[in-house]
């Protein structure tokens, strides 16, 4: 049997694709049971998209925003909440950035997995090991059976999570068909360092970060929790979108006036590290504070040291690799693709969208819409090529 659309990759983009396809002869392959990216995005509490304003959106995909445009003029930030609304999702909105309400990033993956499902033939588990174009078909090949499709869709992905499916496995397909390959990396990542097992799970609101690489100082604040790995948060994915390789980060833990602090240690009655217990937690302060010194006993350097560890908590960190990464940089070239319809400049009839591009997003919902938005287009695309091979 020939089929019209073979969609490879059950994630946001891929069931898009298949949502918004006309034709009854798609097949869906996903290399692990669909959709299992989006249902862990955000910690289950994903962020759907981004109200920033038109023109401002694409200063969030440094440097190719400017791509996707034709995108999301075709399926914009109020179509995707129409959609999600049609699926019964509700969203709301907190700081420009569009939330779920009520729902979980599970339950949102499990309501697109099955709407995806109803329209097509799916085929969970089922990487595609080969693909090649033959007299205007692709034949697609699996571990067992052989496929033929008119179109096909390489929705399948980066190389972030892995485990959820996403292996770099189609930049192969993609490359070997003739596709250039922008070298992937980790981005939107946590920060791995040494010794903060005893920290685990330790988080801290609005504090202020500044990450130094060599003479470079970026400064930012936000949220941030500390794993058994290193450190993580919205802030630290923030500071991620950075290159570097080794890197040292600066925290300032409380929003306090360091002179304040420093004036209350020099008049204080009991242990000086009772008082800081005030501002910090129990364990943070044992771990990191070990003198056991009575204020008035303090030595000029005992108080450095422990105004350095509140205000100025340094760690030698460098990103965590592609297992904790939650998005990737890098990938099929743009200038392989038209903007205008998601199919290759250099095979007919072959089309690409979401990460498996290089183009990646801010936090906050910027990817996210650009996968939905590229899903859409490439079905809006091919679904008026077949309307136009049969008239």
């Amino acid at each position: 049997m020939i089929y019209d659309v073979a969609v490879v990759g059950a994630g946001a983009c891929g069931l898009t694709t298949a949502i918004f396809l006309n034709s009854k002869k798609t097949i869906l392959f996903d290399s692990k049971t669909g959709a299992a990216k989006l249902s862990i995005t955000g910690n289950n509490r994903c962020n759907i998209t981004n109200l920033t304003d038109f023109d401002s959106f694409f200063d969030n995909y440094k440097p190719n925003g400017q791509f996707l445009r034709n995108s999301l003029s075709s399926f914009s930030q109020s179509d995707l909440i129409k959609f999600l609304k049609s699926l019964k999702i509700k969203t709301k909105t907190v700081k420009n950035r569009v939330v779920l309400e009520n729902s979980t990033s599970k339950e949102l993956s499990d309501k697109i997995l099955k709407t995806a499902v109803k329209k097509t033939l799916f085929f969970p588990n089922t990487p595609i090991v080969d693909m090649k174009q033959d007299n205007e078909l692709f034949i697609l090949k699996t571990k067992k059976t052989t496929y033929k499709s008119k179109f096909v869709v390489l929705a399948c992905g980066g190389m972030s999570y892995p485990q959820t499916g996403s292996n770099g496995l189609c930049y192969k397909t993609a490359a070997k068909i003739g596709h250039t390959i922008i070298k992937p990396a980790p981005f939107e990542v946590p920060f791995c360092s040494e010794n903060t097992k005893n920290l685990q799970g330790l988080s801290f609101s609005n504090v202020e970060l500044t990450l130094k690489i060599d003479k470079k100082k970026i400064k930012t604040k936000g949220d941030i929790i500390f794993t058994h790995f290193g450190i993580s948060g919205p802030a630290i994915l923030k500071l991620s979108e950075n290159d570097f390789k080794n890197a040292e980060l600066i925290i300032k833990l409380i929003n306090k006036d360091e002179d304040e602090i420093k004036q209350r240690l020099l008049n204080y009655k009991g242990k000086a590290k009772n008082l800081i217990k005030k501002f910090l937690s129990v364990r943070f302060v044992d771990s990191n504070i070990k003198t056991e010194k009575y204020a008035k006993e303090l030595s000029k350097k005992d108080i450095n040291q422990i105004l350095d560890t509140i205000f100025r908590f340094s760690m030698d960190v460098k990103k965590c690799s592609f297992d904790r990464a939650f998005v990737t940089k890098g990938g099929v070239s743009l200038k392989e693709i038209n903007p205008k319809t998601m199919e290759s400049n250099i095979i007919k009839n072959l089309f690409f969208c979401g990460e498996i591009m290089d183009i990646q997003g801010s936090i906050g919902g910027f990817n996210l819409q650009a996968a939905f938005s590229t899903g859409f287009l490439t079905a809006k695309t091919i679904n008026a090529r077949i309307n136009n091979n049969r008239h």
